[in-house]
């Protein structure tokens, strides 16, 4: 073969691994350092620059460079395609496979779409829902409401994919559906509190982890990146917070004003159930593999113990700094012996403590004229969202990965 056919191979092959992840949910300074070790195993000059919604290459020394522009569909994180990719480049940098067989697993990993039944990603929607509420110390009756919401909100992202209009509108149609069926409830049941139910119901569309990312990738240096990711975040949180607002106006409107009803929270143990039972919901989520649901369920109880543990000593946002600090080398850890990307373990651990649900309750709060109340959140969001990054980049200092992602 020639070398200019290997060339053409090579970049493809770069191209295509680049898009893949970048849609399964790895972030731009994640992406740009894993392209660089696989420029390197090449022999190739190249730099590559990666956006949300695009990826740039160029391929190759003065005049024969070559220059790529590729459109990427902003995806949700997909663990179980970033492990069978990594799996794929580990095989071709040990020269267990060629360049052609490497080129048709990812097309084949790509292609795959059968993860998970939609009925059991439903499911799992209203699992992590009720398990985030019996966290925010809801009673019985709002983890069942909770629940319940979550099954609303899956199911409208489930099927919302099939049609691009109501896709677009995906965030207010289910945040509008929520805030009014949770006043409705509230209404004729008089057992749960709307607007824990209605957080809860959407806590998974809810871009705390957006947020977090879009901090890391600023303070990496990646500008564009992160200032991208941070204004889709945030226009998120606004168009939930706009659709709640209309559904509890729409709601009052046709009931009345309607009272928060606060019951006594399930027992303290609880939690420990519930976030068993988150982990496996997340396992669905996030198209993990079943058999790293033990991974995804230890970095869950590291994050909420580490979180309990150094609450007793210091307090937000240094508290969450310290236990993504242990998260983050733990996971590197588990990187190094496994070979498997950090993120299957750093991604659920810090999903806990990421500051999604704060910054809901600031635009909710300046929503309902609180605006001291709103900006003292948004800020404490920001704060928090800072230490999560500071925290993985301090994990990685002491415990470097060994792999980018």
């Amino acid at each position: 073969m020639s070398d200019r056919n290997t060339r053409k191979k090579q970049a493809n092959i770069l191209l295509q691994i680049s898009k893949a992840i970048s849609e399964a949910g790895a972030p731009a300074h994640r992406l740009e350092s894993y392209m660089q070790v696989l420029l390197d195993k090449f022999g190739l000059k190249g730099y590559f620059f990666a956006l949300p919604t695009a990826i740039m290459a160029s391929i190759g020394e003065s005049y024969g460079q070559r220059s790529y522009m590729i459109r990427t569909k902003p995806g949700d994180i997909d663990l179980s395609t970033l492990q069978q990719l990594n799996a794929i480049i580990n095989q071709l940098e040990a020269d267990e496979i060629n360049i052609d067989e490497a080129l048709s697993e990812i097309k084949a990993v790509v292609n795959d779409r059968s993860a998970y039944p939609w009925w059991l990603t439903i499911l799992a929607f209203g699992v992590v829902s009720g398990g985030f509420s019996s966290l925010f110390q809801g009673s019985v009756y709002d983890i069942a409401g909770s629940a319940l919401m979550g099954w609303i909100t899956g199911f409208i992202t489930v099927f919302s994919s099939r049609n691009t209009r109501v896709e677009q509108l995906l965030a207010p149609i289910c945040a509008t559906t929520v805030g009014f069926l949770s006043i409705l409830i509230s209404h004729y049941t008089q057992l749960i509190d709307h607007f824990m139910v209605s957080l809860a119901g959407l806590i998974v569309l809810v871009p705390g982890l957006g947020i977090t990312v879009a901090i890391r990738e600023l303070s990496t240096g990646h500008l564009v990146s992160g200032s991208a990711r941070m204004a889709g975040a945030v226009t998120t949180l606004f168009l939930l917070s706009f659709g709640l607002a209309l559904g509890f106006l729409l709601a009052e409107a046709l009931l009345g004003k309607v009272e928060m009803h606060k019951l006594p929270s399930i027992p303290a143990w609880s939690s420990y159930i519930a976030m068993l039972i988150t982990a496996m919901a997340f396992t669905v989520i996030f198209k993990s593999r079943v058999k790293d649901t033990g991974w995804i369920f230890l970095a869950i109880v590291i994050a909420f113990l580490g979180s309990t543990v150094f609450g007793l000593w210091i307090n937000q946002p240094f508290q969450s700094l310290a236990s993504v600090m242990v998260i983050s080398m733990v996971g590197n850890i588990y990187s190094r012996i496994t070979r498997n990307p950090a993120a299957l373990m750093h991604i659920p651990g810090i999903i806990l403590l990421v500051p999604g649900s704060i910054g809901f309750n600031s635009l909710s709060s300046m929503l309902s004229n609180n605006t001291v109340t709103g900006i003292q959140a948004a800020f404490d969001a920001v704060l928090i969202a800072v230490s999560i990054s500071i925290g993985l980049l301090v994990g990685n200092l002491l415990v470097p990965p060994k792999k980018e992602l």
